[in-house]
């Protein structure tokens, strides 16, 4: 995309000086007071009109140019993330690996040696990854922390209550903090000790995504359409997303200041701002129908000073990559793999945005 031209001061006004002395220099002389002055009205209309001009025939702004990467033909890719090597770090639900695609689209995959699948991955701190490794086979509920360096080895903590784990981020006091459907957050440090903070809400309790906020505390996601601001010290605020049915699901601190999530479900599905203080503002889809359900799973900053999320509308088949101005204007650009999936996305190092998509592509939207 190319950014708008603002004009300078002098970009209208030097061409009509120019026209000016050119007429003059034609006529062999200067002009005498009525001619002057007849002359000087038009030089102002044709300033005017080449003013509006200027401004009318603007550069086109250029649709964004998403490109795919098979990656898997096994596992399903999910959660994304820059890591701290330059490249990107994806993790496959349902199967126990990670893997990690440089930005010109080379992919590697890591065995985790785990029966536990990976399922959210963050850029923590010492120059390490880490992820929630969720053990879901046969209703068991022992899951795990991994840390994992740039070369794919991983050191696991064993979560140490029974659990369902999800999201996970760095916190600003420099530990991890993570997701747990039975009704709690944790803060895990590097060395691996845990502490849990109790959460319910009015059906127990169910945290899900979460991210660290521009006002140095913790923003989650609950799955009873609830916006949940969080302390360090475990410390609860909890605001109602008002909508008739649906859930919430992903959550980003934005580029205003201000933290973005989506909203998915029938009839319900928005993208959603909320102040610090709390404020929420909730922006409807340009959707044909009203019955469409939408699946809106992940929403982060772009590089261009928008938020950028996934939507799939299960009613059409249609998968897309959106884009929602912090004023709530909504364009979707639509994946080139038909039903890809997509799922997570995030902010790349090379200036791009990645997601990743269900059928075991990740993809890469240049944005400029």
């Amino acid at each position: 995309m190319k950014a708008n031209h603002q004009s300078k001061t002098g970009d209208v006004a030097q061409p009509y000086f120019k026209q000016r002395r050119f007429l003059r220099e034609a006529r062999g002389g200067q002009p005498g007071p009525g001619r002057r002055r007849r002359s000087q009205r038009v030089m102002m209309i044709l300033a005017i009109v080449g003013a509006v001009l200027f401004l009318w025939i603007q550069p086109v702004e250029a649709a964004p140019t998403i490109t795919e990467f098979h990656v898997s033909n096994v596992g399903v890719p999910q959660g994304i993330t820059a890591g701290p090597d330059g490249n990107l770090w994806f993790t496959e639900f349902y199967d126990n690996v990670v893997g990690r695609i440089t930005t010109k689209g080379t992919s590697t995959l890591f065995s985790l040696n785990t029966q536990n699948s990976a399922t959210y991955i963050t850029n923590g701190p010492g120059g390490a990854l880490w992820v929630t490794l969720l053990n879901d086979v046969g209703g068991s509920t022992t899951n795990k922390i991994g840390r994992l360096t740039t070369k794919g080895a991983l050191t696991t903590f064993t979560v140490p209550k029974a659990s369902y784990i999800w999201d996970i981020t760095t916190g600003p006091d420099g530990n991890l903090y993570f997701t747990d459907g039975a009704s709690r957050v944790w803060r895990v440090t590097t060395t691996g000790r845990f502490t849990a903070f109790p959460f319910t809400d009015s059906t127990n309790g169910y945290p899900w995504q979460i991210t660290k906020g521009p006002d140095g505390n913790l923003w989650f996601t609950d799955r009873a359409g609830l916006i949940v601001k969080m302390t360090t010290a475990g410390k609860f605020t909890t605001f109602n997303v008002p909508r008739s049915n649906g859930a919430t699901d992903d959550i980003t601190a934005g580029p205003d200041g201000n933290l973005w999530f989506t909203l998915d479900g029938s009839d319900a599905s928005r993208i959603g701002r909320i102040t610090p203080s709390g404020t929420i503002t909730l922006f409807p889809f340009p959707s044909p129908e009203n019955s469409d359900y939408l699946y809106l799973s992940g929403i982060t900053a772009g590089p261009d000073g928008n938020l950028w999320f996934t939507y799939q509308d299960f009613t059409t088949n249609a998968n897309a990559i959106g884009r929602i101005t912090t004023s709530g204007a909504i364009t979707l650009f639509p994946t080139p793999t038909a039903n890809s999936g997509p799922t997570d996305i995030t902010s790349g190092p090379d200036g791009n945005l990645w997601f990743t998509e269900a059928v075991g592509n990740i993809g890469r939207i240049t944005t400029s």
